[in-house]
């Protein structure tokens, strides 16, 4: 399965929509809702925001934010030529064919998350490769002191068991960065998603056709 798009960019002149109108139909009022704040997730979720100012962030830190999204819960076999997993976030089938690739600032090499280890494994050769990638970064969102977070797909994952499940992946990267955010929320890191994608960088891990990158994301200390 070959999964590639472009890194969005925002447009030099603004276009212009006009949203759908909703055709109006009968309205309902749904019950009022009680504004508590021992409700633990659901006060995190009034309270989650992107924020874009980053202190540096702890190996502490660290290792609860990856632990908490992408650690390794349980294995099952399967006939894939791969283990099923199961992890904090959701995944079509069970597969998590995304990698986590992270930057800490003074750090020229990446290294992947290894989420049955708990650890971190150095990406030999990353801090040329992806160099302009880090450039492309700072043009998106100038943050010295962030970590960088990168998702790496290896689509062929999804597709040893579904035919047309590209969008799966792009589904289990949404669910991801979501997951990450609210974990970031409940660590009182800061977090921002960025619009990037990570290709065409991402891709050249691999041989061509088996790694694309589907998203990127900031995550600092606490300010």
């Amino acid at each position: 399965m070959h999964l590639k798009l472009n890194s969005p960019r925002v447009r030099e002149n603004p276009g212009f929509y006009t949203p759908f109108a909703w055709p109006t139909g009968e309205f309902q009022n749904l019950p009022a809702i009680e504004t508590r704040d021992d409700l633990g997730f659901l006060n995190l979720l009034d309270h989650r925001r992107t924020k874009r100012t980053f202190a540096a962030l702890s190996a502490e830190l660290l290792s609860q934010f990856l632990w908490r999204t992408a650690r390794t819960q349980g294995i099952a076999e399967s006939a894939y030529g791969f283990d099923l997993e199961q992890r904090p976030t959701p995944s079509a089938g069970a597969i998590h064919p995304i990698h986590l690739l992270i930057h800490r600032p003074g750090v020229d090499e990446w290294s992947r998350y290894d989420g049955r280890q708990h650890g971190l494994i150095n990406v030999p050769g990353s801090a040329k490769l992806f160099h302009e990638l880090a450039e492309q970064c700072d043009r998106t969102l100038f943050a010295a002191e962030a970590t960088r977070v990168l998702l790496v797909a290896e689509p062929g994952k999804t597709g040893a068991k579904y035919n047309d499940g590209e969008s799966l992946v792009w589904r289990d990267s949404g669910a991801l960065l979501a997951v990450m955010a609210l974990v970031s929320e409940a660590l009182g890191c800061t977090f921002c998603p960025l619009g990037i994608t990570g290709e065409p960088w991402a891709g050249h891990v691999a041989p061509a056709g088996i790694l694309t990158g589907v998203g990127m994301a900031l995550i600092g200390g606490p300010a």
